[in-house]
């Protein structure tokens, strides 16, 4: 899973994982094992916007997740400052979520395997 997310979100131009979002997942057996995760935040080199929050989605599309959900947003003055998308594949659940803050603008990305939570009964 860390691949597909690594590849996905290096094909759409988002800045590289954020270090301390790269060794998130404890020990292999425990409720952190199950998710993999990636933050990238905006430079002045790379800014992150809402293009490339649909070009990772996009992305994701391509590599056969499939959209669970709407997709929310909120926006303050008519530009979005928060976006979200849910998507699903093979026994995982990702959340998708841009967010524009008075910053570059920031993804992240939370992939988790729904048999290994229900495991250690973190869901039903």
């Amino acid at each position: 899973m860390r691949a597909d997310v690594d590849t996905a979100v290096g094909d759409a131009g988002v800045p590289a994982n954020a270090p301390q979002y790269s060794n998130i997942g404890g020990e292999t057996d425990s409720p952190l094992s199950c998710g993999v995760h990636f933050k990238g935040f905006g430079e002045d080199k790379a800014s992150v916007d809402i293009a490339r929050f649909e070009g990772l989605v996009g992305e994701l599309r391509e590599r056969a997740w499939q959209q669970t959900a709407p997709r929310t947003e909120r926006k303050a003055g008519g530009v979005i400052g928060v976006a979200e998308v849910w998507l699903s594949q093979r026994g995982w659940k990702m959340s998708v979520e841009y967010q524009n803050p008075p910053e570059e603008g920031v993804i992240t990305v939370k992939a988790y395997d729904v048999a290994c939570l229900k495991k250690h009964k973190v869901i039903p």
